[in-house]
């Protein structure tokens, strides 16, 4: 296994000079007492004094109330960590001569920490007594004993070392959590794999796992200040149980104090032992007070390698009956995301039917228990996702390596395929692919390397500067030289602009191709809906093509002259002005001109034209303006979004800044998330206005400030300036994030605006959040912070 160079030298050279380390720090370390306090640790190195205040020291404090979990910490706040042994401490000592044996699955395999009790452990030279400084409970002077703290390997017997323990207090933060390992029981572990291919093969018969680890052993008079010490270390969601350890030496089997986070814990992230990249993704870029957490991994991994190498038995439990599958592995993947992949950590809820959210791959599966995920075809609310992407030849694989380049730009959702576009104009594709919607033929490329990692390459020899992502078909604007390109479905002309068989034009389109007659022109916005395409050019005009049935198109050139091959058509303001945005519905066309004035051509069945009319289909053949405000200058428009059949528009006043939400169409299963007197809005309407004394909108009963919104099928959202999602609508897959009961239960349709819950949409480290990136689909929801 090859390894990141200056995280393996970081590691590998902390073994070879441990035994003097920690010969330093054992004949520099006492414990004292300072007069008129209560009993306090002190550990004294060469350069400096770390002091445990007396409130983490079990004997002086008489707060034995169970501890609270605080959600903004993440940790466990004062009172006694839970204690689900079922052996009391007395009776623990007692069955070993009056020693405490502490059995360590983590970071006490290398690291005992350099101070407190355990510290005092020599893990070169165990026989090396220790003299430590006790304080009398009168006021005599101190007194010099002998202490001992010994360590030795053994095998933890019946537990499995998991990957699954969030870290927000050593190995991550709050704001991004890291990872570190617990042991779960084997009963535990089948019971989170119950209906998987894991849980299947369950053998009752099987012998009990044996996990390495580091058992240390404490002399009596030093217990009470380490268990203090520990339940202090130890507050980020573990308990205190008892298990059977066997000596690796010995080969006698011993009662040990463990510490863990079980699945109940408040902690635990049974999705990281489902998903073992996603576990691998998070390890490679967390970062917490203890250090970063590839560091845990890679010495834990070092640990278990050279306890195998020096002991037939430790060996033996990671061969035969191990209780450890997945350290190895997740080194492994953390090493080739550091080196040879790109994580991007995304959110999103709703159909995973085409794995457009990254649940599902050819060689991993995440939610497969009905019970908790919903199974794979669909999530009721913001879940984790993972993109895997290769790392260019030329790009460096330093930790934490995230310049500007390689920073998301906008993320896009179509009818059943997804992407993620780059700063540096790399567009990344998943999802939908049975016409060729993402550009090339395969859905996703495996790795060689690692065959649980599915990596996505860029769209091939195009760096792009804007995508839209229709139903079945994608449109992108070639970054400098403004070329169009599209690729998919093309049954209706809406990728090549053409029907003529006669050309060759096929109706799947895998490879990117230019419609007819636009090969030279350049484009500034491109929107793609269900069977017909739109672009704004460089010079302000509006060209359409594919499917005009319901008058979505503009007539052609060549109509008049029977010519129904060519189907692209042309359009600009007769005031000459220039047009800057577009978007399509299912059978409409929307576009804004550059002094906020919208115009709109199609169907006009739910009212989606924005005009008062009794005709459901537009006889006109060009654009017209929408009637009220929007439809006049200098209305403050500076977006459009369009679903299958509905609209919204934001607005922005010039003097406030305030930004308003209209909106208008087809809102029979609450598009709109307002009450009409009708199914569906013919004028464009107000939906969110901030209060005359307030330049905040009332959503929900919570008063905010919009940023941005975007159009589902049928569904519509927006991003407030706090980062919070607020949606309304069609709700049948979970696609709005909206649901109730510990079962994820939800509602086919949301008449009005509620926010969209899961877990938090978090940034990757090292970067901090500044905004939000959103886009709605057919029937999923993507957000991405950056």
């Amino acid at each position: 296994m090859r390894h990141n160079s200056s995280s393996w030298h970081c590691f590998t050279s902390a073994f070879s000079s441990r035994r003097l380390l920690l010969q330093s720090l054992l004949t520099s370390s006492s414990i004292i007492v300072i007069r008129g306090a209560p009993t306090a640790f002190v550990h004294t190195t060469k350069n400096r004094q770390t002091y445990w205040p007396s409130s983490y020291v079990t004997k002086n404090n008489n707060d034995n109330s169970k501890a609270m979990w605080d959600p903004t910490s993440q940790t466990y706040k004062d009172g006694i960590v839970p204690n689900h042994a079922a052996m009391e401490i007395d009776d623990l000592l007692h069955a070993n001569h009056g020693q405490l044996k502490i059995f360590g699955y983590g970071s006490l395999c290398w690291n005992p920490g350099t101070n407190g009790i355990l510290s005092l452990a020599n893990l070169e030279q165990d026989e090396l007594d220790h003299d430590t400084t006790m304080a009398n409970d009168d006021d005599d002077p101190p007194t010099a004993r002998k202490r001992k703290v010994t360590t030795t390997t053994g095998r933890a017997v019946g537990y499995q070392r998991c990957w699954c323990q969030r870290s927000a207090d050593h190995r991550g933060t709050p704001q991004f959590n890291g990872i570190v390992c617990t042991l779960l029981s084997d009963d535990e572990v089948w019971a989170l794999h119950e209906g998987d291919d894991i849980g299947s093969r369950r053998d009752t018969s099987m012998r009990p796992s044996m996990t390495e680890g580091m058992i240390y052993t404490v002399d009596g008079d030093l217990v009470e200040d380490c268990l203090a010490e520990l339940d202090f270390r130890e507050k980020g969601g573990y308990s205190r149980d008892v298990i059977d350890v066997v000596e690796d030496d010995t080969g006698n089997t011993v009662k040990a104090l463990l510490y863990r986070g079980t699945p109940g814990n408040p902690a635990f992230w049974k999705r990281a032992l489902l998903d073992l990249p996603l576990a691998a993704a998070t390890i490679s870029v967390a970062v917490g007070p203890s250090g970063r957490n590839d560091i845990y991994l890679y010495r834990l991994h070092q640990f278990l390698t050279q306890a195998a190498t020096h002991s037939s038995a430790a060996a033996l439990a990671l061969d035969d009956h191990s209780g450890d599958v997945n350290t190895g592995e997740l080194a492994n993947m953390v090493d080739l995301l550091q080196s040879t992949y790109r994580p991007y950590f995304l959110f999103g809820t709703g159909s995973n039917e085409h794995n457009q959210l990254l649940l599902q791959s050819d060689n991993r599966r995440v939610g497969s228990e009905s019970r908790s995920w919903k199974g794979m075809a669909e999530v009721h609310e913001l879940t984790e996702m993972l993109l895997v992407v290769p790392r260019r030849n030329h790009e460096q694989s330093t930790f934490g390596g995230n310049d500007n380049y390689y920073s998301p730009k906008s993320i896009h959702a179509g009818g059943g395929h997804s992407a993620l576009l780059t700063t540096g104009g790399d567009l990344y594709l998943w999802g939908w692919n049975d016409v060729g919607q993402l550009g090339r033929k395969s859905t996703t490329l495996g790795s060689a390397r690692n065959p649980l990692l599915s990596p996505i390459e860029p769209l091939s020899n195009i760096q792009v500067e804007t995508v839209s992502l229709g139903h079945t078909h994608t449109l992108v604007v070639e970054r400098g030289s403004g070329r169009l390109f599209g690729f998919g479905d093309n049954g209706r002309g809406q990728v090549t602009g053409s029907l003529d068989e006669a050309n060759g034009t096929q109706d799947l389109c895998h490879t990117p191709r230019s419609p007819m007659g636009l090969l030279e022109e350049c484009f500034i916005d491109v929107a793609a809906g269900l069977f017909h395409s739109a672009a704004i050019t460089q010079q302000g005009e509006l060209i359409t093509w594919g499917c005009s049935r319901f008058g979505q198109c503009l007539p052609t050139a060549d109509r008049d002259k029977g010519d129904a091959s060519c189907i692209v058509g042309r359009w600009h303001p007769p005031d000459g002005s220039k047009l800057v945005h577009v978007a399509c519905g299912r059978r409409h066309t929307i576009v804004l001109d550059e002094h906020g004035r919208v115009w709109t051509l199609g169907d006009n069945k739910y009212g989606q034209l924005g005009r008062s009319s009794s005709e459901s289909v537009s006889k006109a053949d060009e654009p017209q303006l929408v009637h009220g405000p929007l439809g006049r200058r200098d209305s403050g428009c500076f977006a459009i979004h369009s679903g299958w059949s509905h609209v919204v528009a934001l607005t922005r006043n010039e003097e406030s800044n305030n930004v308003t939400v209209y909106g208008w169409g087809r809102n029979e299963k609450g598009q709109l998330g307002i009450s009409f007197p009708h199914s569906h809005v013919c004028i464009p309407q107000s939906l969110l206005k901030p209060s005359l004394n307030s330049r905040n909108s009332l959503i929900d009963g919570i008063e905010t400030s919009i940023e941005s919104a975007c159009c589902g099928a049928e569904s519509s959202h927006i991003l407030d300036t706090h980062g919070k999602i607020y949606s309304t609508g069609w709700n049948e897959h979970g696609n709005l994030g909206i649901c109730h009961g510990s079962e994820g239960n939800i509602d086919e349709q949301c008449l009005r605006w509620k926010q969209t819950n899961g877990v938090s949409v978090v940034v990757q480290p090292p970067g901090k959040a500044r905004k939000k990136l959103f886009a709605a689909g057919g029937a999923h929801l993507m957000v991405m912070a950056v």
